[in-house]
């Protein structure tokens, strides 16, 4: 994150985020992504270990989680399972986008971390 902040510079950008390929859960090992969302490209100087990437459109089952992170797991056990209630095909991708987090209090109890279970689109 702190390479995203500077690569960031002053410039206000939406809340910062990852994407995570489900092995990592399931495996131990797998695919992750840390992002901060901008509209502009990288200034000159940014850190060499930050790339411009655009991330496709997405479908989702989310919540928001209020808290610490310590059981952040009930919250995707809990989206995972109104997905598969639901019919939804998961693509393996789950995601957190930092709505408040440690970047912007000490105060874990004022946290709130959007987790989003990544679904195939409908085309019905």
């Amino acid at each position: 994150m702190r390479d995203l902040d500077a690569a960031a510079g002053h410039r206000p950008v939406p809340p910062p985020g990852r994407r995570y390929a489900h092995e990592l859960f399931t495996e131990g090992h797998g695919h992750a992504t840390v992002y901060l969302p901008a509209e502009t490209p990288l200034p000159p100087g940014a850190p060499a270990v930050v790339r411009e990437s655009d991330l496709p459109s997405r479908t989702a089952a989310v919540a928001t989680h209020s808290g610490p992170h310590d059981d952040l797991d009930l919250t995707y056990g809990a989206v995972g399972s109104f997905a598969a209630r639901h019919g939804r095909r998961a693509q393996n991708l789950v995601e957190e986008v930092y709505l408040v987090g440690p970047r912007d209090t000490g105060q874990p109890e004022r946290w709130r971390t959007l987790v989003a279970w990544l679904t195939v689109p409908d085309h019905t």
